[in-house]
């Protein structure tokens, strides 16, 4: 019982209640207080943050507006110096006016002290002088007779001429002045010393002569006494001008007189048209012979001074520093006449490239070379002065050869000149069509010998140019050569490079290298300035030929009366007419005509266009041909139909027709808009369209939209 007493009564002393809620209380109450302090910390830590925010933004205002009130003191200072530099200015200037006043009415003291010792006279009628009319001055006044009078404008003409040139020797003086002031004040005050010191030597100076003549004066006084009865030889000028001028008149019954520039004048003044139509007649300016030679010899002073120019730069001229030249040279163009320019050159050229022997193929080509970049930059007259000038050295040279005998190179060395501005395209190839047909009618030992120059030197361009044409041609040579003796080895060897050239094989030439040209006509590109470009002139045979008495319809602003009414030439069009729009059907094949007319191209304009893509080598063939075409009339819609059109009539998909709508849509905006409307109205019609031809035209806008001609937003007219 003990035991068990005991264990309980251990069992009631455990656990006490009251001090473990204690505890509870006392960490709630620590953590509370804890809490407590980490906000105000917090608060006073951010407090003081903002205290410091506070104390360096004040600072920072301080410092602003401590340095705009020194911005503004500076200013004032700036101004207040400046002030004074205009006050000093306006009283220096005040200074020198008073001072240039002051010297002017010395001057006329000085004037009519000067005048009572010569003993010179007053005029006492106010009208102008008889003189002012003999010289053709009287228009000065308004006047043609002489009767206005003159009161303002002086006492006396000689007077006012006198006080003119020293009132505006002196006003300009003091303007100079004004205008130095303030650079150097410094400057300004040592003048004025000088002058005032300069001013007194020349009174003093003045004074001694005056003296010395009143002195001459004494001594002659019994001498003027002698003419005291109106005989005195000392008369002013304007009487005495006006009695000689009065005996002429009275001599003179019609009352014609010339005055100084060599103009007839009646009574009235008006002029009188010379009979002799000789120089200074009609109102023109007169010009004395001597001035006129020496006027024609500076001109050839001017002349010979640019051909030397020029010749040093076309000495220097090759591919390296073609750059450069052509660049001095365009800068010559500006400063020096046109035509000159032209005209030096063209003689420099020949100068170089014709001669009795062959010249390096490599010199034409680069004078061939600027030619085309002066044909672009400066204008396209440049290059129709260079054609028409060779085009008739070409025939003067070929007029008096022996055409069965000659061995001379000067035709063949303008041939080749002609043929390398055909290859860089300043003219078309219709030109060298109808010079190879002239050629090819007299078929001579030398026509040959040119015949085959051109063919080895343009022959593959020319046959890119127009293929039809150059089929007829070697049907034509092949025609002739047929007639002639078969032995002959030229003939022979005409035949095989024409051979070449119509199967476009270049390893067959012998001794034909078209690398460096083909160079050069890549680069050509960098040294044409943009927005510019070599514009191919489509000028014929026939019009060089009547250049002289029609006129060049090719140079713009030039007199041309091909086209007048009643003219023989009148009807037919410069340049043999060829309009992108106009009836084409000489320029191709039957059979490529008779495929557009089934191709439904119902337009002369569709048809002109499918015969270019389809007749074309390649796409940038193509593209090239259909540049030429140009946007007028909205040339480009057709150009795009007619590609689509192709495109989607195709038996199985051809990339041609959407690379050269890329490209061409890559030259200019006009292309790529007409062709995001034909291919939604392609789109449109696509119910009535075979699987084949759907399978085209998803193709051709793929191609588009991988290409980045055309955005995905074009397939929006599709209905899903």
């Amino acid at each position: 019982m003990s035991k068990f007493k005991g264990k309980k009564s251990k069992k009631k002393a455990e656990p006490e209640v009251p001090k473990k809620r204690n505890t509870i209380l006392k960490r709630k109450q620590e953590r509370q207080l804890k809490k407590k302090l980490k906000k105000e910390g917090k608060k006073q830590f951010i407090e003081s943050k903002s205290k410091k925010k506070e104390k360096i933004e004040e600072e920072e205002a301080k410092k602003a507006v401590i340095e705009k009130e020194k911005a503004k003191k500076k200013e004032r200072l700036k101004k207040k110096k400046e002030n004074k530099a205009k006050k000093l200015e306006k009283e220096q200037s005040e200074q020198r006016k008073n001072r240039l006043l002051e010297d002017n009415k010395d001057e006329e003291k000085e004037i009519k002290r000067l005048e009572k010792l010569l003993g010179m006279k007053r005029r006492k009628s106010k009208n102008l002088p008889k003189s002012f009319l003999d010289d053709g001055l009287d228009y000065l006044f308004g006047s043609t007779t002489g009767d206005v009078a003159y009161d303002g404008l002086g006492s006396d003409l000689e007077d006012m001429g006198e006080f003119e040139e020293g009132g505006s020797n002196a006003e300009e003086s003091g303007e100079d002045g004004m205008e130095n002031a303030s650079d150097n004040e410094q400057f300004d005050d040592m003048m004025d010393v000088q002058d005032d010191s300069e001013g007194e030597e020349e009174i003093s100076g003045e004074e001694d002569g005056n003296e010395d003549f009143d002195d001459q004066n004494v001594e002659d006084e019994g001498e003027e006494s002698d003419y005291d009865d109106g005989n005195d030889p000392e008369q002013s000028d304007d009487e005495n001008e006006a009695s000689e001028n009065d005996d002429e008149n009275k001599s003179d019954n019609d009352g014609v007189w010339e005055d100084i520039y060599g103009r007839k004048r009646a009574k009235d003044g008006s002029i009188i048209g010379s009979e002799g139509g000789g120089v200074g007649g009609g109102g023109g300016k007169y010009i004395p012979p001597a001035l006129r030679k020496a006027a024609g010899a500076d001109k050839k002073k001017d002349l010979e001074r640019l051909k030397k120019q020029l010749k040093g730069n076309l000495n220097r001229l090759a591919e390296s520093n073609m750059h450069s030249i052509a660049a001095q040279i365009e800068n010559m163009y500006r400063q020096n006449s046109r035509n000159d320019m032209n005209e030096t050159i063209f003689s420099l050229i020949t100068e170089a490239i014709v001669s009795p022997v062959n010249t390096p193929e490599r010199l034409v080509t680069e004078y061939a070379m600027l030619i085309a970049i002066m044909h672009a930059n400066v204008g396209s007259e440049v290059g129709a002065h260079f054609i028409e000038e060779f085009n008739k050295l070409f025939f003067q040279y070929y007029r008096t050869a022996n055409l069965n005998e000659d061995t001379s190179k000067e035709l063949d060395n303008i041939m080749v000149m002609l043929a390398y501005i055909f290859n860089f395209r300043i003219i078309d190839s219709k030109y060298i069509f109808e010079l190879l047909s002239l050629l090819i009618e007299s078929f001579k030992p030398k026509d040959i010998e040119l015949i085959l120059v051109c063919l080895r030197t343009a022959g593959f361009v020319i046959r890119k140019a127009d293929p039809l044409a150059m089929k007829n041609l070697i049907l034509e040579i092949q025609n002739k050569a047929s007639t002639c003796a078969s032995s002959d080895s030229r003939v022979q060897f005409m035949l095989d490079v024409l051979l070449a050239v119509k199967n476009n094989n270049v390893n067959k030439i012998p001794n034909y290298d078209p690398s460096h040209f083909e160079h050069l006509k890549k680069i050509l590109k960098t040294f044409i300035r943009e927005g510019n470009f070599v514009s191919e002139m489509k000028i014929g045979l026939k019009d060089l030929e009547n250049a002289d008495t029609l006129g060049g319809w090719w140079i713009v602003g030039s007199y041309y009366a091909g086209n007048l009414v009643g003219s023989a030439e009148g009807s037919r069009e410069p340049g043999g007419g060829r309009e992108p729009g106009g009836d084409n059907k000489e320029e191709f094949s039957a059979k490529l005509l008779e495929l557009a007319r089934k191709m439904r191209m119902n337009t002369d304009s569709r048809r002109k266009i499918f015969c270019i893509i389809m007749s074309a080598e390649d796409y940038l063939d193509a593209t090239e041909k259909l540049l030429k075409l140009g946007t007028k009339n909205q040339t480009e819609r057709d150009v795009m139909f007619v590609l689509l059109d192709s495109s989607v009539q195709e038996k199985t998909y051809n990339p041609f027709y959407a690379h050269l709508a890329v490209k061409l849509s890559g030259i200019e905006r006009k292309y790529r808009l007409a062709n995001q409307f034909c291919i939604w109205d392609k789109i449109k019609l696509t119910a009535d369209m075979k699987d084949s031809q759907l399978e085209n035209l998803g193709k051709y806008i793929s191609h588009m939209v991988r290409e980045k001609s055309q955005s995905i937003a074009v397939l929006r007219t599709v209905h899903f």
